[in-house]
């Protein structure tokens, strides 16, 4: 909400103001608004959403009052509205007075809101607001576009305004009705037929500026009945006023206001003969504690329909010189087209359809993909990415900070999918996976023709062949994947509960870290020629040449006899293996693996696998499908993402079970008299999640 000093953007002077919210007829939203030469310019909070801008050229008047939230700067403008944006401080009207005398040419009024109670005052309409004053001072003030229906009866004038389902939050209060009492004989309002009371005169007034076209009636312009709705799902009857719409369905009703409409997109769908009309909404509807941004509309493309719309000539001339002249009395053609066209003739919102971009086939508009674990379409417009359908994601090109063609997800050799992921300038980040292979090219060469920024460009440019080629390298280098994946917190020997096929005995003895030792469940034996050496080499290579050495400078460990669980039941027992004292190929002495003491205490964990054990089960229900490395990948991307607030409980975890670790460590030695230091070292990160 501070106010900054004008700063120098673009060569003219601009005042940024932060927390200031927009004062509307019922919740208010809250975003930042800048003043410049060339008028001024407020965005909502948080990305995409409402934007109000005002040209120098059309400002009246502009004006500043004290309210409850502090101060108010309201801007009429020339045959509109009256834009009030509140949050401002004392000490900003001078700045504000100084800017727009030297820009705009005009004094910033200061008006005195009417708290004497009275209830007898005059009407003034400026532009599009209707104004109560009393003694000389505005006691409210009214936006006319939101009356849905204005009647009178006898000396009284009542306005019904839209109560819609669009409201930010269900706590606050809306103004849904109001009603004026004009008596006989009142001077301002004198009618021009005798036979006209006050009222009539007023009430033409208030009709002639609301969106319902000089209609005071409520009947329905035009009707859809059974559309199926994908978001929210159902099946509803849409009804069409002069004002609102409204979505009416066997267990829930919707009614939205054409203000609330900020654009309709037409997009067929991808194999299939179906279209979707996308209708965005700022505010979003809501259902239950789910908020609806766009409702997403489903059409047969082959459907045809004729509709003549239940509109006068008048009512039908005036709404098309507010909005845009787009409405015809009769339209006919596909049944997704003709919806589209009458919401767009009566709300005055465009419509949007798909570019230049087509897939690979060259047979849709967008290209198959996977957002989390739902199954959908991502739309390259020309000015945004529309994801379709759960949940639907529309992302403005000029709020991308990069895009980048790779292979995050699943086995990163693969040679029929890749991922995109598109980075935003607030540091958000969208995975669309499992993309074909075919799509690469199409795609790449639509991000060069609109300008978005690609990393790794040349790697893109060279093909999917050369991205893949470059993960496999990876997996292929001298360092081991599982030394990586523990300097990033992943934790290798963390069982999955989806791959465990008996008991906890019989599921811990099958990996290749310990089938050298005693203490694993099977036993390898030479028969037949064979030596269990050679094989062992072979399995385990550079490796496990690695442990030898580490062992030869650690020297020799306790050896603790443990029984061996018999391969098959058999009458002789089992011999020492031979293969402990057999030469390698190098011809030195193999010595034997060094053994964990089943005493010592348990390794302690890091912050990361306190995360990573909390999320597995959430990851895996939410991708079912993904191996047990994709949720291992799943995991570490969530944990980059994630706020330093949310890992400080993980952090707390992992410091407390450092401190258990020492203390044990401690008693551990001692009990020993100092010796076994050594022995956890070498065991400690096998354990560690066991």
């Amino acid at each position: 909400m501070d106010g900054q000093g004008p700063s120098q953007g673009q060569g003219s002077a601009i005042l940024s103001y932060g927390q200031i919210f927009l004062g509307t007829r019922g919740a208010v939203s809250q975003g930042q608004l800048k003043v410049s030469s060339n008028g001024l310019l407020w965005k909502r909070t948080g990305g995409s959403g409402k934007v109000v801008e005002i040209k120098k050229a059309d400002i009246a008047s502009i004006f500043w009052t004290r309210v409850t939230r502090g101060c108010q700067l309201g801007v009429r403008v020339k045959e509109g509205a009256t834009h009030n944006f509140v949050g401002f401080r004392e000490r900003d009207l001078e700045q504000l007075q100084n800017f727009s005398k030297q820009q705009y040419g005009m004094e910033i009024k200061e008006m005195m809101m009417s708290t004497s109670g009275r209830n007898w005052g005059g009407v003034a309409i400026n532009g599009k607001s209707l104004m109560f004053i009393v003694d000389g001072r505005p006691a409210f003030e009214v936006p006319l576009p939101d009356v849905v229906s204005a009647q009178q009866a006898k000396d009284d004038v009542m306005m019904e305004f839209n109560v819609d389902d669009t409201a930010a939050d269900e706590r606050e209060d809306m103004l849904a009705e109001m009603a004026f009492h004009v008596p006989q004989g009142h001077e301002d309002l004198a009618p021009e037929n005798p036979e006209d009371a006050p009222a009539k005169v007023l009430l033409d007034q208030v009709l002639a500026h609301t969106d319902t076209g000089g209609v005071s009636g409520d009947e329905a312009v035009a009707r859809f009945s059974d559309v199926h709705v994908l978001a929210p799902r159902g099946r509803f009857d849409v009804d069409m006023f002069h004002g609102h719409v409204n979505l009416a369905g066997q267990t829930q009703d919707f009614k939205i206001r054409f203000a609330s409409i900020q654009r309709i997109f037409i997009l067929p769908k991808s194999s299939t003969p179906h279209t979707l009309v996308v209708v965005s909404l700022d505010p979003p509807i809501r259902k239950g504690q789910t908020y609806y941004t766009h409702i997403l509309c489903q059409f047969p493309s082959e459907e045809e329909v004729s509709i003549d719309l239940d509109i006068t000539p008048e009512a039908l001339a005036a709404k098309n010189e507010k909005c845009g002249g787009k409405l015809e009395a009769s339209m006919t053609g596909p049944v997704f087209e003709v919806f589209a066209r009458t919401l767009r003739g009566l709300s005055g919102a465009k419509i949007t359809r798909p570019g230049a971009f087509k897939n690979a086939a060259q047979d849709g508009f967008a290209v198959r993909c996977s957002y989390k674990a739902d199954d959908g379409y991502l739309y390259p417009l020309d000015r945004a990415f529309f994801y379709i359908q759960k949940p639907p994601m529309l992302i403005p090109f000029d709020e991308v900070e990069s895009v980048e063609l790779t292979r995050l997800g699943g086995n990163a050799v693969s040679s029929k999918t890749f991922d995109l992921v598109v980075r935003t300038k607030n540091d958000v980040e969208h995975q669309f996976r499992s993309i074909q292979r075919n799509e690469w090219q199409v795609l790449l060469d639509f991000f060069q023709a609109k300008r978005l920024r690609v990393e790794r460009l040349r790697e893109a440019q060279a093909g999917p062949n050369v991205a893949n080629a470059r993960a496999a390298a990876a997996l292929d280098d001298d360092d081991d994947a599982g030394m990586r994946h523990a300097e990033q917190g992943v934790d290798e020997d963390e069982d999955d509960e989806d791959f465990v096929g008996g008991d906890k005995s019989s599921s811990s003895g099958g990996s290749d870290n310990e089938s050298g030792d005693d203490s694993g469940d099977a036993e390898m034996i030479e028969e037949e020629g064979i030596k269990v050496n050679s094989v062992l080499d072979k399995k385990k290579g550079k490796k496990r040449q690695q442990e030898e050495e580490e062992e030869d400078e650690g020297g020799e460990s306790e050896e603790e006899e443990k029984p061996k669980k018999a391969k098959k039941p058999a009458a002789a027992p089992k011999k020492e293996p031979k293969s402990k004292e057999a030469p390698n190929k190098g011809g030195d002495t193999k010595k034997p693996r060094k053994k964990k003491d089943p005493n010592a205490p348990k390794k302690n964990m890091t912050s990361y696998m306190h995360f990573s054990n909390a999320m597995r089960s959430k990851m895996k229900a939410e991708n079912p499908s993904a191996s047990f490395g994709e949720l291992a990948k799943l995991i570490s991307e969530r944990w980059k993402t994630i706020s330093p607030e949310e890992k400080a409980p993980y952090e707390e975890a992992a410091k407390q079970d450092k401190q258990r670790y020492n203390e044990a460590m401690a008693a551990y030695k001692s009990a020993r008299g100092g010796a076994g230091g050594d022995d956890d070292e070498d065991g400690g990160d096998e354990e560690g999640n066991e």
